[in-house]
C-alpha cells in the first residue's frame, strides 16, 4: 500500500495538520493503519463526546464538540451490503475496510455510512476507542421498533450521561430491567414510554440524579412508596402516578429530619389525590418575598411559580416549599433562594 503523503511529515507537523482537518476525515484516517490510529489518538481535538441514537436497523453516532456543536455523524446500518440504486453515494475518502472487516463509505455533509450484520456492530463501535476518554453524552433508545431477535438494544458502550427511552407501546419488564441494571446512567433518565405497574428493578444499581417519567404516556405507575424511598435522585418528576398523600409524606419527613443537602425537587402529578396532607407540625409559613424569590428554577428554561406554597425551614436553615393542589405536589428545596429567572417560562 502506498504511503499517505501526510505520513512523510514529522510527527509534530502531522499533529498540527490534523487539527485543521475536518473531524470525520480524522476518523477515516484512523482506520487506514495502526500508525494512523496512534497519530489520531494523540492529536488535539475539540471533541467533547458522543450522542448515540439506537433504532432497529441503524445506530447513529453523533460527534459533539465542547461547544455542543455536532461535527459529524456515523450511521451503522444493519443488513445492508451495498447502496440501493436510488441512493447517491459519494466515495469522498474512497472505500476502506477496517480491521473488523466491515466496509465503510464517506457521504456528503460530514456523514459516514457503514453496513454491517447485527453481530459486528460491536466491533465497529470499538473503532471509536481512539476517543475512549470521551463520554457518551446522550443516548436515545427506541425499543418499540426492535425485532425480537435484536437483543440487547445497545452495543459498544456500558455507560452514558443521559438516557432517553421513547416509544408508544409498553416496554417489556425484562427489557427495561436489563437496560437499567446493566447500563450505567450517570446523570439523567427520561422515560417517555409506557411502563407496566408491575415493573421492578434493583434500585441500588441506579446512579442517575435526575429521573423524569413523562406526562405523555403512562410511565410512572411503577413508582410506589418503596421505590420512591429507595431512589437517590436529586430531581424527580412523575406524571400519572398512583402515589397518594401517605406515600409522599414519609419521603418529606425523611428529608426534614436528615442532613441531605443534595435533594432539590420532587414534582408529582397523581391520578389519585393528595388531599389530607398536613404539615402543621413543621411550622409552615406563607411566602415572604424577603426570604426567597417567587419562582423556583427547575432547569435553565423552566421555573415554577411558588408563591402559593407553604415554606418550611429545616433545623440547618435549609428552606423548602411544598405546594399542594388536588392532584399535584411540588416539593422544592431552595439551594439558591433568589435564582435569576428572567426570560424563563
Amino acid at each position: 500500500m502506498p504511503v499517505i503523503p501526510l505520513f512523510k511529515l514529522p510527527v509534530l507537523c502531522i499533529n498540527n495538520v490534523s487539527t485543521w482537518i475536518p473531524f470525520l476525515c480524522n476518523v477515516s484516517l484512523s482506520l487506514t493503519s495502526r500508525r494512523s490510529k496512534r497519530l489520531v489518538r494523540t492529536s488535539k481535538t475539540s471533541l467533547a463526546g458522543f450522542n448515540i441514537e439506537i433504532k432497529n436497523d441503524v445506530t447513529q453516532v453523533q460527534f459533539v464538540t465542547s461547544e455542543n456543536v455536532e461535527v459529524g455523524n456515523w450511521f451503522f446500518k444493519i443488513e445492508e451490503k451495498e447502496s440501493s440504486a436510488d441512493q447517491v453515494m459519494e466515495m469522498r475518502y474512497a472505500h476502506f475496510v477496517c480491521s473488523s472487516g466491515c466496509p465503510f463509505f464517506s457521504f456528503k455533509d460530514d456523514v459516514i455510512h457503514s453496513y454491517h450484520s447485527a453481530n459486528d456492530i460491536q466491533q465497529s463501535l470499538n473503532i471509536l476507542e481512539i476517543y475512549s476518554k470521551k463520554p457518551v453524552i446522550k443516548v436515545y433508545l427506541f425499543p418499540n421498533a426492535f425485532k425480537a431477535s435484536r437483543r440487547p438494544f445497545y452495543v459498544g458502550f456500558n455507560e452514558c450521561d443521559n438516557l432517553f427511552i421513547e416509544g408508544e407501546k409498553e416496554i417489556k419488564n425484562e427489557d427495561l430491567k436489563t437496560i437499567l441494571e446493566t447500563l450505567t446512567v450517570k446523570t439523567r433518565l427520561i422515560l417517555n414510554i409506557p411502563v407496566n405497574s408491575s415493573f421492578k428493578c434493583n434500585t441500588n444499581l441506579l446512579k442517575f440524579k435526575r429521573l423524569t417519567c413523562s406526562y405523555k404516556v403512562i410511565s410512572s405507575r411503577w413508582i410506589t412508596r418503596e421505590v420512591l424511598m429507595s431512589l437517590k435522585c436529586t430531581h424527580m418528576q412523575f406524571h400519572h402516578t398512583l402515589l397518594e398523600a401517605d406515600d409522599v409524606m414519609p419521603f418529606f419527613e425523611r428529608w426534614y429530619h436528615s442532613d441531605d443537602t443534595q435533594f432539590t425537587i420532587l414534582l408529582v402529578k397523581t391520578d389519585k389525590s393528595f388531599a389530607g396532607m398536613n404539615f402543621d407540625r413543621f411550622n409552615p409559613t406563607h411566602w415572604n418575598p424577603e426570604q426567597r424569590g417567587p419562582k423556583f428554577l427547575y432547569s435553565p428554561d423552566i421555573a415554577f411559580e411558588c408563591t402559593r406554597g407553604m415554606d418550611i425551614m429545616r433545623r440547618d436553615g435549609l428552606l423548602c416549599t411544598v405546594d399542594i393542589r388536588i392532584n399535584v405536589l411540588i416539593f422544592a428545596v431552595w439551594h439558591n433562594r433568589f435564582p435569576d429567572v428572567s426570560g424563563v417560562s
